[in-house]
């Protein structure tokens, strides 16, 4: 499919992009499990008086949050090379029935 500004859009381009997508996005979240993992196997190296245990806090609350954030951006990748390969069935199908309607009326005629 060709639109207007010069994109061409295939069925098999959208399957390869979403496959691409869904693949970088379960690599994702295994990274950012694993080390999520490996920083909750460190402990708490600041020690226990004052100074370190503001350091401990922020480093904790700013891990979390960028975890999170990580983890969250890999689901979206999971979840859009989802969309696009559900796309492209739906772009597949629409294809064929479009050519078995133009079969149909070429034979008609």
């Amino acid at each position: 499919m060709t639109a207007d500004h010069g994109v061409d859009v295939s069925h098999a381009d959208l399957r390869s992009t979403g496959t691409g997508l869904s693949g970088t996005g379960t690599s994702q979240l295994e990274e950012v499990r694993a080390l999520r993992a490996y920083l909750e196997g460190e402990g708490d190296p600041w020690g226990e008086d004052m100074m370190g245990g503001m350091v401990g806090a922020a480093y904790h609350a700013v891990t979390r949050h960028a975890l999170e954030v990580y983890e969250s951006l890999a689901e979206r990748h999971v979840t859009t090379g989802d969309g696009a390969e559900f796309m492209a069935v739906s772009y597949r199908s629409a294809e064929q029935r479009s050519e078995e309607e133009v079969d149909r009326i070429t034979r008609a005629v």
